[in-house]
């Protein structure tokens, strides 16, 4: 399959009032073989909780801004430019400081499903049911491994 996504185009999603992804393609579109998304992060946005993908790569690309990464328990400015790998078994993370927000281009190879994780991660926020069980659970699914104690710490108001 061959195509051409427009800069406008592609299936959006917003999770909490910090991130925008962007779906260039996923499961449907590469037979699973890889998934492309967009990311808008906001200025000062705490990013994504550690965590490990045991089966798949995750890479990152950055377009504007100066996101941080955490990978493997080392902190990494990341200037515009900047290319990241996360490969499988790397427990890492990424986060906005800046007062500026950044966008970063997000590959994960294969896809493992990654646009249907972020789809039934909005659904538990949306119903505010997003537990760091249930966050643990749907991660579990989709080869997104996190840390429960983690979660709990950072999430220890959730309903």
């Amino acid at each position: 399959m061959t195509f051409v996504i427009g800069p406008n185009s592609g299936r959006t999603l917003a999770l909490g009032e910090g991130l925008e992804l962007c779906f260039k393609v996923d499961d449907a579109e590469t037979e699973g073989r890889y998934s492309v998304s967009v990311v808008d992060v906001a200025a000062r946005d705490a990013g994504t909780t550690p965590h490990i993908h045991a089966e798949h790569d995750e890479l990152f690309f950055v377009v504007s801004g100066t996101p941080r990464f955490e990978l493997a328990g080392e902190e990494h400015a990341a200037e515009p430019g900047t290319f990241v790998l996360a490969s499988r078994g790397t427990r890492h993370r990424w986060w906005n400081p800046a007062d500026t927000p950044a966008r970063v281009l997000n590959i994960h190879a294969p896809s493992f499903g990654f646009e249907r994780f972020i789809h039934e991660l909005v659904d538990l926020s949306d119903r505010r049911a997003a537990t760091p069980a249930a966050m643990s659970e749907l991660g579990a699914r989709h080869d997104v491994r996190f840390d429960l104690d983690l979660l709990e710490r950072r999430y220890d108001d959730a309903p």
